[in-house]
């Protein structure tokens, strides 16, 4: 009887740390998507780093629209362009003007703290990195 509360325990445990890992997940994708339609509207304004304030970029558009279940503050955001006469991903902002059709691609990684033991034994670790990347075109 104890060891059949034991095992039920555990799975109702790993059920809890998946949907959560879901939700997560989820959330970063809205996030992502957020972010990558801003940047296709103002490819300039990744960031308040590019001088572009308050809700007024990618990255407080991404936070606001991704929930309050996420951490942001240990979220990483990684901006990066393709012109249509490049063949790779620069991090670094095209100059303007920023010719139409250029691609934005916008990834968003955070740490996931799994709460199961189980399932950090399959994992072989306390933590997950979970992720989303959305894709967009500039259209200005």
């Amino acid at each position: 009887m104890s060891i059949g509360f034991v095992i039920l325990s555990m799975l109702v445990m790993g059920i809890l740390d998946l949907g959560r890992a879901y939700f997560l997940n989820l959330a970063l994708e809205d996030a992502a998507g957020e972010a990558a339609l801003y940047l296709s509207l103002y490819p300039t304004c990744p960031d308040e780093r590019t001088g572009c304030p308050g809700m007024n970029n990618a990255q407080s558009r991404a936070v606001t629209s991704g929930g309050g279940n996420v951490d942001w503050s240990v979220a990483e955001f990684i901006y990066e362009y393709l012109r249509p006469s490049d063949s790779d991903w620069s991090s670094s902002i095209p100059a303007n003007p920023i010719p139409s059709g250029t691609l934005v691609r916008v990834t968003i990684r955070v740490p996931y703290q799994v709460l199961t033991p189980v399932v950090s034994g399959i994992t072989r670790t306390t933590g997950i990195l979970l992720g989303a990347t959305a894709i967009s075109v500039v259209v200005q």
